[in-house]
């Protein structure tokens, strides 16, 4: 299973975050953010499947949530940032 992070800027938000992806049927995970993806040092990220990425930023943008970024990892085990829309 590969994973995709979704970077939000509090642990509320992250919280938030998790739980509207939860009430829609996508397993999400909270963790703190891996170092050198956050701006400000540290940081909480939801982490739920890479197949379910397009549909949690949906689910998300009809909840006004808006993720700080969304990374997926690499084949050689690094994050690759994505766009969100």
């Amino acid at each position: 299973m590969t994973s995709a992070l979704l970077l939000c800027r509090s642990l509320t938000y992250a919280q938030r975050t998790s739980r509207v992806l939860e009430q829609s049927g996508i397993s999400a995970y909270l963790q703190r953010a891996p170092q050198g993806i956050t701006r400000r040092g540290c940081g909480y990220c939801v982490r739920i499947r890479e197949a379910n990425l397009t549909t949690a930023l949906e689910v998300l943008r009809k909840q006004n949530l808006r993720p700080d970024g969304a990374y997926v990892w690499g084949e050689d085990g690094s994050l690759r940032g994505v766009p969100v829309p």
